[in-house]
């Protein structure tokens, strides 16, 4: 019987050591590095504490634990949200010029890039883009290119997936997909 209660014990220990690495976390949290943290422990427990996380929380709080492909975030409901907003005077949203937006969007799709090849794509020096990316945390340095003067490389952040709500880049849309989009949207706006 005592062992039955230190099980349960050590079970509610991990619930809680899980719930504050995730809470306490600025970026998601991967369930892989969870998995290494807790290496004596069964991967299948740690699942099965995690969606315990997400019961307790899904059903007695303003928050959820949100899992995007193995990556986990304590996000606030979004019928809370705007009293969070309005209370932190949280007025001003992410919001980037088409420039910004196409750099971005070269920077994600060609991941690592340099400089010189992003402005040679748009036809434009794009180190102001760059600035302005790297400032709101979306993209970030990579490493350096191995060719002379060694530039500098620049892929997107674990902050980019969370905002476009990606796992992974793999998931971002094709090209064809880009462009039945746009048709689409296009067509929508002439009815």
């Amino acid at each position: 019987m005592k062992s039955t209660e230190n099980r349960k014990e050590q079970k509610e220990k991990t619930r809680q050591i899980i719930e504050a690495i995730i809470f306490t976390s600025k970026y998601t949290v991967k369930k892989e590095e969870i998995f290494s943290f807790f290496k004596d422990t069964d991967k299948k427990i740690i699942e099965e504490i995690i969606d315990e996380i997400k019961n307790i929380y899904e059903i007695n709080s303003s928050l959820y634990l949100d899992d995007k492909g193995g990556r986990l975030i304590f996000k606030t409901k979004h019928d809370i949200f705007p009293y969070i907003k309005e209370f932190f005077g949280l007025k001003k949203e992410l919001r980037f010029s088409k420039a910004a937006l196409e750099t971005l969007a070269l920077i994600a799709y060609k991941q690592p890039i340099t400089l010189k090849e992003i402005s040679y794509f748009r036809g434009t020096q794009s180190s102001y883009m760059l600035k302005q990316l790297l400032d709101a945390n979306l993209i970030k340095i990579k490493g350096r290119k191995k060719v002379p003067g060694h530039p500098l490389l620049y892929g997107t952040t674990e902050k980019f997936l969370e905002i476009f709500g990606l796992s992974d880049t793999d998931e971002l849309p094709s090209v064809e997909e880009m462009q039945q989009l746009l048709k689409d949207s296009e067509n929508s706006e002439e009815n």
